[in-house]
């Protein structure tokens, strides 16, 4: 026990529990560090993206509040690994080192965007949606939900993605994103084609509904572009960028 003792994890959440200090010198140890470091920034975002719908669709005050602090424990391990990994490229690594290193940089990044737009965007949209005390229609709260799952189900995707460099993995990821523009543009469609009925429902929430669709779009890019540096490694740049310029979206203001 004395010769291995039993880790202590750090009770403070937003504190790195992988990024060991000794394994700089040992640079494939280090990258695997920084790789399980970022899924684990990943699963924070994850549980932010899950909630805030929950809070979204229930009126959940207090829950806006904890996806709101829990973008604070993302945005310090996000500074945590990119300053670990500054730390490593200082030091000698072959090229496929410095590649992975600047995958998981580039994944962490994207993580971090996906929290600020939960944070910032999202949770707004929720204590927007609380304080005028309004609901959305049956159909409009069904297909943001089911937008919503499919975001989800590409952030899993993603995380193997990034784990495993599996190429055909990331094709279909970038085929998802794809489909997802689709359905969004489908999603806004049938909400506009309510309100040209005069849904009451449709009225009162249509900026709310469309922002929140607008938002998990970008959520799913940012979610997506772990696939671009998969491709580009094993010689399909072309292929990525065909598949981005398929889902192209401007840049919100």
């Amino acid at each position: 026990m004395r010769v291995l003792p039993e880790r202590k994890l750090p009770t403070d959440p937003s504190l790195p529990r992988y990024l060991d200090e000794a394994a700089l010198e040992t640079p494939p140890l280090a990258i695997a560090n920084a790789a399980r470091e970022t899924l684990r920034m990943g699963d924070f975002v994850e549980v932010m993206l899950r909630q805030v719908m929950t809070a979204i669709m229930t009126n959940d005050r207090k829950l806006v509040a904890d996806v709101q602090r829990m973008d604070n424990v993302v945005d310090r391990l996000d500074e945590a690994i990119k300053l670990y990994l500054t730390k490593l490229t200082r030091g000698s690594l072959d090229e496929r080192e410095g590649h992975r290193a600047m995958e998981i940089v580039s994944f962490a990044i994207n993580l971090e965007h996906v929290g600020d737009i939960i944070d910032k965007n999202l949770c707004e949209l929720a204590a927007k949606k609380i304080k005028r005390r309004c609901e959305f229609s049956a159909e409009g709260a069904a297909e943001l939900t089911a937008f919503h799952k499919r975001v989800c189900d590409s952030l899993q995707a993603a995380f193997g993605v990034f784990m495993t460099s599996d190429v055909e993995a990331a094709r279909r990821l970038l085929r998802e994103k794809s489909d997802a523009r689709k359905a969004e543009l489908e999603a806004a469609d049938r909400h506009l084609e309510r309100l040209r009925e005069g849904r009451p429902e449709s009225l009162e929430t249509t900026s709310l509904h469309l922002d929140i669709l607008s938002d998990l779009k970008r959520i799913h890019s940012h979610i997506c572009s772990v696939a671009y540096p998969v491709l580009e490694a094993h010689g399909e740049p072309a292929a990525a960028a065909m598949l981005s310029a398929l889902a192209y979206e401007p840049k919100a203001p």
